[in-house]
């Protein structure tokens, strides 16, 4: 977008720009160009290069054709701009760029004449974010541990934005989902949140795990808790995926390998090409499994007055929440759901290497009900198998 933008802002404006580009985005935008300026940009991912780079288009004198080429295809101008791109991200210092378009082309606000409750609820939010409001301290922290495992995991650092997009993806369930979200922000009614001034000392005791005497947050309830619930389920998750691929070895995770999960890339070592089965299960193991936990420590607090559970009865709802999440894929490949289905060879892919009986089982199980995961049926003994 902004080599788009420089373009047309250094091309001599009284001459026709003939522009070819293998972004799709870049020719959506412009092709937009009127509707985004209507809706204030407040749709628009990045409001800021887009309202310049559509100045920058809308200053020129001339015509302007833009034609989309195949990246990667062998496109001698396309492979000569990958270079130079290349080649500009190893510059010590990076080159300022005026985002600032002309008064004359300012377009500000959204028209009223198209204006929606959700257009103007993104307005709200833009603003916010714009004067500071959205900036929290705890979101930053854990979006920031996410960053730093998946870096050590998988060797890239993603945006913030990737982030927040990841936690959307449908491999995992919706409250699954909303959990991540949650935690991210760390908007659940536990630890210091019960420590308010305004609180009374009966509520304040909340604050405290009363099992292991320190103040919650969810980096001990999901890692740290000595309380049968997170060490029995992450054995299990070990298990499981050590039975999977040694492609990425098993530790147990951290708050920012869980909040980071989505984000997983793993490789084939063969070939390095990416191998997204092994990807996809790292995803549900972790998220699902975590999501678990909570549902157990609230069940501890809440439903049991602070008793614990039974280690049995921690491996069994763990075996029944995998055994689950596994029949649910199984069903989302039937035709039926259309659009929504799951590729065959997808959820293949995925749970490869970990089911009962595999061996049994026809190259394409997903006809068949009651497929199950296959782990070990005694965590202390280590003998025998079970679903």
């Amino acid at each position: 977008m902004v080599a788009s933008k420089l373009a047309a802002d250094t091309i001599n404006p009284d001459l026709q720009l003939g522009m070819e580009t293998d972004s799709k985005h870049v020719l959506t935008v412009l092709k937009n160009s009127r509707k985004l300026e209507d809706e204030g940009f407040l749709n628009s991912s990045n409001p800021t290069i887009i309202r310049s780079t559509i100045a920058s288009f809308r200053a020129r004198k001339t015509q302007t054709f833009v034609k989309w080429v195949k990246g990667h295809n062998g496109h001698p101008r396309n492979e000569g701009a990958d270079k130079m791109a290349k080649k500009a991200t190893q510059k010590e210092k990076a080159s300022y760029i005026n985002l600032n378009p002309p008064k004359a082309f300012l377009v500000t606000g959204a028209k009223l004449s198209i204006m929606t409750q959700k257009l103007a609820y993104n307005g709200i939010l833009q603003w916010k974010r714009n004067n500071g409001d959205m900036q929290r301290r705890r979101t930053e922290i854990n979006i920031s541990r996410a960053k730093n495992c998946v870096e050590d995991n998988f060797g890239y650092i993603p945006t913030t934005e990737n982030f927040w997009m990841s936690i959307r993806q449908k491999d995992l369930e919706r409250k699954t989902r909303d959990f991540l979200y949650m935690v991210t922000h760390d908007a659940h009614w536990i630890g210091t949140h019960w420590l308010r001034p305004n609180m009374k000392p009966e509520l304040q005791q909340r604050a405290i795990c009363n099992v292991c005497g320190v103040i919650e947050d969810f980096d001990h309830i999901l890692t740290k808790c000595e309380s049968p619930g997170q060490a029995i389920v992450w054995e299990l998750v070990g298990k499981l995926w050590k039975k999977k691929t040694k492609d990425l070895p098993w530790r147990n995770p951290t708050i920012g390998d869980i909040l980071g999960c989505c984000l997983a890339r793993i490789v084939k070592p063969e070939s390095k090409k990416p191998n997204a089965g092994n990807a996809r299960l790292w995803k549900i193991l972790l998220a699902e499994s975590a999501h678990l936990i909570w549902a157990l420590r609230c069940t501890r607090v809440i439903g049991n007055e602070g008793r614990p559970l039974a280690t049995d009865e921690v491996r069994n709802k763990w075996i029944q929440m995998v055994n689950s999440r596994l029949d649910l894929d199984r069903r989302m490949t039937l035709p039926r759901y259309e659009q929504k289905a799951i590729p065959k060879k997808l959820v293949i892919q995925t749970w490869k290497g970990t089911l009962l009986n595999e061996g049994d089982l026809p190259e394409d199980w997903t006809a068949l009900s009651g497929v199950l995961v296959g782990i070990k049926a005694d965590m202390e003994e280590g003998e025998g198998e079970d679903g």
